[in-house]
């Protein structure tokens, strides 16, 4: 039995509000949560005293050893959204509106990009083959606090406690003995010459600062992290080390480096007492490409270059000014790119509904749209697992037979549902992972629109339209299926609803929409949810993925129940092979091998269908035509994650 991270991800089942990615506004969704934001930090527990680093933080010769040489009459790059940020603390809530801010004070630590990670002010992320990453077994003895390797919480150890091995084994202890298990150490250095815009070293200490207000309990971050961390340790003046608690075989150790926040102009202030802080949230000290220059509240903010910012050698960034301006609806966004008044219609705002007239100025020439694939993806659910006392009338087992979901399948026109409600930009997905992740199987089994194909199966399957009324039957059942959805409200679920409807009518397939007034009803946890109660025949709903292919969300283990009321597998798919290749390629070390087993992974689950991947969301950019620079990547926290590398000339 193999250790699993799968609860990791169930642990924060919250619903997000969501900066919509379709032609409609969406309401929110559950979130795969926690995969570690390294902007934001994360963790939050096992206290230990603050550490003195072993050199302290040095003030740098006042002339900057990186700046570049000056040049004439600096650019001003004007960015446009809609929301304003209330705080510019990096533990402040409201991420969408500070994200690309938050882009230009700090660059990285660490960028995602193509759903890998990019160290940024790190000479390189922890790996085994580096030898920055470390896993070995310690002894543990009764009663010591350790990481259960099963449901991953903290527990004495005890009689019944399985222990993780560092081979990925898990060994149930025996009360009375000592024993051993893993403990995972992961050593971060920091690039050498990087300071603070205002000229002072920036060091290890300062990640550890970041560490102490991250852990607060009142400061809105995941907890789940620093509840499992031992200790975050400064080695020298660039160097920190993280601990994990014995038990805690996480490969995700090299995500745990907490975003540098500068101690020296917090002396004497509790990390807890940061996020009301006025010079934290307004006045913002960074090491990026720009610094805060003047912030007018509900109009704009100004932003100038970093004269100290560790590349301005190769002359970044490449304009001189920044500002950001608030306020601005989606519509007067786009008619001020043409105009002149906006240079960057942000990611931070939803253009998504505004599809059409965005493509047919891009024709024109007026402006730039950038498209991207958003990690929000909508999928048809099968209920192949329901509760015990939920009744449906084509009866409890009309999912047991392959032929019926692959049927279905077969009868859903994805393309034309893209057309209709994403105005024509997206893709029908082969699995649950998008095809430009670099772990994506394009060999596995796929369902065209095939409507033919799709009533031959549920023919085959016993389901005929014996009295003519238009409805499969069998065995005096009519094939009418419960779909479950919500909120009775969105334009854009009452459209899909609708579609669905008249595609699945083709076949024979009677849809009966119940419509949830919030998403808070529909999302509701084992036993009251209808989805995660498992009282559904049929549902879509949006799942947000990660840099992590999310297979976890169908594993055995996650199916929702009285021991597991939290978790994701709605559909009470069950698949041993299934489980085995998730789980391998979740806690693998090894990159070819975790590779193998993701694409094997994907192939199990679209040969068995638990589920119909219908389509990804998309994401959207605008910028005026004289824009450079700009690259809209669907797994990097913000669209301006390269600020530094923007320019703009005016046509």
């Amino acid at each position: 039995m193999l250790f699993s991270h799968f609860q990791r991800l169930q642990l924060v089942f919250l619903l997000l509000t969501l900066t919509a990615c379709t032609a409609q506004p969406q309401p929110p969704l559950p979130t795969l949560a926690p995969t570690i934001d390294l902007v934001n930090g994360a963790p939050v527990a096992h206290l230990t005293p603050p550490i003195t680093p072993n050199e302290p933080a040095t003030l740098i010769s006042e002339t900057p050893v990186n700046q570049a040489t000056p040049t004439p009459a600096p650019s001003t790059l004007t960015i446009c959204q809609q929301a304003e940020p209330l705080s510019l603390y990096i533990y402040s809530d409201n991420v969408a509106a500070r994200a690309g801010i938050l882009e230009a004070l700090y660059d990285g630590p660490v960028d995602t990009n193509g759903f890998a990670l990019q160290p940024v002010i790190l000479e390189e992320l922890p790996s085994i083959s580096n030898g920055r990453l470390v896993l070995q077994e310690v002894n543990v003895q009764p009663d010591d606090i350790v990481v259960d390797a099963v449901d991953l919480q903290l527990k004495s150890l005890t009689d019944g406690v399985r222990l993780a091995q560092a081979d990925g084994r898990v060994v149930t202890y025996t009360a009375g003995a000592p024993a051993r298990t893993v403990q995972v150490s992961a050593q971060f250095r920091i690039k050498p010459g990087i300071v603070w815009s205002d000229n002072t070293q920036l060091t290890a200490d300062d990640s550890r600062f970041s560490y102490e207000a991250a852990r607060y309990f009142d400061t809105p971050t995941s907890k789940f992290i620093t509840d499992r961390t031992e200790s975050y340790e400064v080695l020298d003046t660039l160097t920190v080390e993280w601990t994990g608690l014995p038990g805690f075989r996480d490969v995700h150790a090299a995500r745990h480096f907490w975003s540098p926040l500068p101690r020296h102009l917090f002396n004497g202030v509790n990390p807890s007492d940061l996020k009301n802080n006025p010079a934290a949230n307004e006045r913002p000290v960074g090491w990026g490409p720009f610094v805060l220059q003047t912030w007018q509240k509900g109009e704009s903010l100004t932003l100038t270059r970093n004269p100290n910012y560790f590349r301005a050698g190769e002359g970044l960034p490449r304009v001189g000014q920044v500002v950001f301006r608030f306020g601005l609806t989606p519509e007067q966004i786009l008619a001020e790119l043409e105009t002149g008044g906006c240079d960057v219609g942000s990611q931070a705002t939803d253009f998504t509904a505004l599809t059409p007239q965005v493509l047919e100025k891009q024709a024109a020439g007026t402006l730039t749209a950038h498209f991207a694939p958003s990690p929000v993806f909508e999928h048809l659910d099968f209920g192949l697992l329901p509760a015990e006392d939920y009744r449906r009338a084509a009866g409890t087992e009309v999912f047991a037979d392959i032929r019926v979901r692959q049927g279905l399948a077969h009868c859903i026109n994805r393309p034309q549902l893209i057309n209709q409600l994403l105005n024509g930009v997206g893709e029908a997905p082969a699995s649950y992972v998008p095809s430009e992740h670099p772990l994506f199987n394009p060999q596995v089994t796929l369902y065209p629109f095939n409507p033919q194909r799709g009533q031959q199966l549920l023919s085959e399957a016993g389901w005929n339209d014996a009295d003519g009324d238009g409805v499969r039957d069998k065995d005096g059942r009519r094939l009418a299926l419960e779909y479950v959805t919500g909120p009775e409200g969105s334009a854009f679920r009452q459209q899909l609803a609708e579609a669905l409807g008249q595609q699945l009518r083709v076949c024979g397939v009677e849809l009966r929409v119940r419509w949830l007034p919030t998403t808070q009803e529909l999302y509701e946890v084992w036993p009251a949810g209808p989805l995660f109660g498992r009282q559904f025949d049929v549902s879509v709903f949006p799942w947000r993925a990660g840099a992590e292919p999310p297979c976890e969300l169908y594993l055995t283990e996650a199916i929702p129940n009285d021991l597991n009321p939290a978790g994701s597998n709605n559909t009470g798919f069950s698949n041993a092979a299934f489980d085995a290749a998730c789980r391998q390629g979740l806690l693998s070390f090894d990159e070819a091998e975790r590779r193998t087993a993701h694409l094997n992974a994907q192939a199990i689950w679209a040969r068995e269908l638990p589920s119909l991947p219908l389509f990804f969301r998309f994401q959207v950019g605008l910028t005026q035509p004289g824009v450079t620079g700009y690259l809209l990547d669907p797994t990097a926290n913000s669209d301006l994650w390269n600020i530094e590398q923007m320019s703009v000339s005016q046509p």
